[in-house]
């Protein structure tokens, strides 16, 4: 790699998701520029955050390669990532740079996994998922340090705080694909959906059948060969908004984030048909996925990374979680 600076890229910083990011990276004295497609929003941010600004389409590979010849990292956080993360990957993959998303969208792990010989020869990190799923990841795998051969994994997921209007846009793109389990190794379609209660310390919540992600970034990091997972909304004192509208607003404000937090719970059954339990108690999803993915990115900026397609368990373990402020591991019986 030839890297002169240790600098930061986020693309999709005017976003929703992408300011909060961007606040966050300010807030760690982060040497870091803004990119985006829209020039008033995108130029506006920067003078905010007093930090270098790029303006250009996704599709625009001079751009690509004039901005990113003297960066670390990127994040892209333009989502729905079916339109960005091809072109942001591609151009991490010339450019040498370590690529991360925040993706929740399973054909984007795909793509990143499909991508491993070339993020290997190009010496780079390539995670998408490197958002939410850094403490998912990190839950399972401490999990499976407490079998002996782990078998069969579930978890539910309770996600405080609504959603942003990219969320919306990106979440058809999960639900056209189906309930989709992880059965003996491979991908399948659950022919028969459950509904399961999952225990998040003092309050137990009826999670409904999800593809949430693991079933690609924690088969990575763990090889489990039977993982389920299920999805629960708790909403702030506000109503959800249409989903169909054009008009969505851009997401919870900070008020509504802060009013309440996410959590992940899991169990793991080993071949001996031992149960282990645990729980991870964190910020709201909005506040949760900036710290995540800068906890990420900070790691790689301090030169700790592993070339090639990763998950966030598979490059940093649960030690990771040490890094991500306000986030708890509860084990439970």
């Amino acid at each position: 790699m030839n890297n002169k600076k240790n600098k930061l890229l986020i693309y999709g910083a005017t976003g929703y998701t992408g300011k909060i990011i961007a606040a966050r990276a300010k807030e760690l004295n982060i040497n870091f520029e803004i990119a985006g497609r829209e020039t008033n929003k995108t130029r506006k941010l920067a003078e905010e955050l007093a930090v270098g600004y790029h303006i250009f389409e996704v599709d625009t590979e001079d751009a690509w390669k004039k901005t990113l010849q003297d960066k670390t990292v990127l994040i892209n956080a333009a989502g729905p990532f079916q339109f960005t993360a091809s072109q942001a990957m591609k151009a991490c993959l010339k450019a040498g740079v370590h690529y991360l998303d925040i993706s929740a969208e399973l054909d984007t792990y795909r793509m990143a996994q499909s991508l491993d010989s070339e993020a290997r020869k190009a010496g780079i990190q390539l995670i998408s998922g490197a958002g939410l799923f850094v403490s998912y990841d990190a839950l399972v795998i401490h999990l499976s340090k407490l079998v002996s051969e782990p078998e069969y994994l579930k978890v539910g997921f309770r996600h405080y705080g609504g959603f942003s209007k990219g969320s919306v846009l990106s979440s058809k793109n999960i639900a056209d694909l189906g309930i989709l389990v992880r059965k003996n190794g491979a991908i399948v379609n659950n022919p028969e959906p459950k509904s399961k209660i999952f225990s998040f310390g003092k309050e137990e919540v009826e999670c409904m059948p999800t593809p949430l992600g693991g079933i690609i970034l924690s088969y990575k990091s763990t090889g489990i060969p039977n993982i389920e997972e299920f999805f629960s909304l708790k909403l702030p004192a506000t109503e959800l908004p249409d989903l169909t509208s054009k008009n969505l607003p851009d997401g919870p404000t900070s008020e509504e984030r802060a009013a309440g937090r996410n959590g992940i719970s899991a169990e793991l059954t080993g071949k001996d048909g031992k149960v282990v339990k645990a729980y991870v108690d964190a910020p709201s999803g909005y506040d949760l996925t900036p710290l995540s993915v800068l906890a990420v990115a900070s790691r790689i900026l301090n030169n700790d990374f592993k070339v090639g397609y990763q998950s966030p368990g598979s490059a940093y373990g649960e030690d990771i979680l040490k890094d991500i402020p306000d986030t708890y591991l509860v084990d439970t019986k």
